[in-house]
């Protein structure tokens, strides 16, 4: 009860705001806006610098791993790799074993740039979970994977 008297207080019907898809929705509106914000002066926006960090945590990888890792389809990956190749920040190296497939590496720029966009990001994570303490992070970041992990179970 005390719960959605709280709720009505932030100007939200009780049935609303004790669902928790509506709070992951609000949180992650205000996540996408806050990361969208702090990427635009490095041009870069939040699904550039997941593709980029890809590549730069794991050389050699390829854009159907990439897909793979993030859950993309294939054909949207292209938009975003000809962007991150025109600025120069990863390289394409034919597979010896297979010349049809290219493994993408980060060019020094590249991982620069990854330095950069994820120090923004932190940042930005930090002024939006300032509320929270280091265990309760760790506590939010171990929930919601429980959440969206069990799609890839489907």
């Amino acid at each position: 009860m005390e719960k959605a008297v709280l709720v009505e207080d932030r100007g939200m019907n009780a049935a609303l705001g004790n669902m928790v898809g509506y709070h992951l929705r609000r949180a992650s509106v205000q996540d996408m806006a806050g990361a969208v914000a702090v990427l635009r002066p490095a041009g870069a926006r939040p699904i550039t610098v997941s593709v980029l960090l890809c590549i730069v945590e794991t050389p050699g990888i390829t854009s159907a791993q990439i897909c793979r890792v993030l859950g993309m389809q294939r054909a949207n990956i292209v938009q975003f790799l000809a962007d991150l190749e025109a600025r120069n920040l990863f390289i394409r190296e034919a597979d010896p074993q297979d010349q049809r497939v290219h493994r993408l590496f980060a060019t020094k720029e590249g991982e620069e740039a990854a330095r950069d966009w994820l120090d923004r990001l932190r940042l930005h994570e930090d002024r939006m979970l300032r509320n929270l303490s280091a265990d309760e992070r760790a506590e939010l970041r171990r929930l919601l994977e429980l959440v969206w992990s069990e799609d890839d179970e489907d």
